[in-house]
């Protein structure tokens, strides 16, 4: 059975709350019921067929068509099934996301996987600041699941981070890592300033030497060979990315750090 698809009528003058719009809230519920859902644009509510012109299919599976940034929190709290968005999306993607798989063939907004638990966020395209992050004034941002930004990612990458795994195919802005208390971040591209300001333990992966160097926040350990790379290496093989065709290396330079605090988080860069 083809997707449920969801392909709005003309671009949103005000934000939309997509938050009832998941496989697990429209499941067992029939086209005039979903078609009725009322969501919140701006401060009015309106209905998802005055937004959306629908196409009935199976809602474990969801297709939002003419997507635009102005869609805010598509995929929130999602445990199962799919969304697929052809085009941009707006901020939250995906925030407490525990399951299933969110495919956004466009950028994404603020807060992309904010708190998320669980599932697969493929974002083929640019994502904003504070992916993997915790809402302003929490502390536990990402504590599970895995997120592929194909392009760059911005700034406050993994703020707060607690598990997981970030994977950005392109650049990650300033303050990469920042704040981050567990996790994996990897990096193809460059990175920008203040990389793991603040960083309590974890890793950030990065294949080349930044452009800016590594900061005196963080002491070089020296190089090492670290027999757990090429296990995630292979891990990473499942992935529709180009980390699973990256070629597995475990040769590193070390940098501990941050040692403004605890000091125990880590840069690893490839030898």
């Amino acid at each position: 059975m083809s997707a449920l698809t969801l392909t709005l009528k003309a671009v949103p003058m005000q934000r939309i709350d997509c938050s009832p719009l998941t496989p697990d809230a429209l499941a067992e519920q029939s086209l005039a019921d979903i078609a009725a859902i009322e969501l919140s644009v701006g401060n009015m509510m309106q209905r998802v067929d005055a937004l959306f012109d629908i196409t009935d299919g199976d809602s474990g599976q969801i297709q939002i068509n003419n997507s635009h940034a102005n869609l805010d929190f598509v995929g929130r709290n999602m445990q199962s099934g799919s969304i697929t968005t052809d085009g941009d999306i707006g901020a939250y993607a995906g925030i407490f996301m525990e399951g299933g798989e969110l495919t956004i063939n466009g950028d994404s907004g603020i807060y992309t996987a904010c708190e998320m638990a669980g599932g697969l966020i493929n974002v083929d395209g640019n994502g904003g600041d504070f992916i993997g992050g915790a809402r302003p004034g929490y502390k536990n941002g990402m504590t599970g699941g895995t997120v592929i930004i194909t392009g760059d990612s911005g700034d406050r990458t993994g703020d707060h981070m607690r598990r997981g795994f970030i994977l950005i195919e392109g650049n990650a802005g300033d303050y990469c890592g920042s704040r981050m208390v567990s996790g994996t971040i990897s990096v193809l591209a460059d990175v920008g300033a203040h990389l793991g300001y603040g960083m309590k333990r974890g890793t950030i992966l990065l294949t080349q030497m930044p452009s800016r160097g590594i900061t005196a926040n963080f002491n070089d350990c020296g190089s090492h060979t670290l027999a757990f790379l090429p296990l995630m290496f292979a891990s990473f093989k499942k992935l529709d990315s180009q980390f699973a065709q990256l070629e597995p290396f475990s040769r590193v330079q070390r940098y501990a750090g941050d040692i403004g605090g605890i000091g125990m988080g880590e840069v690893l860069v490839k030898i």
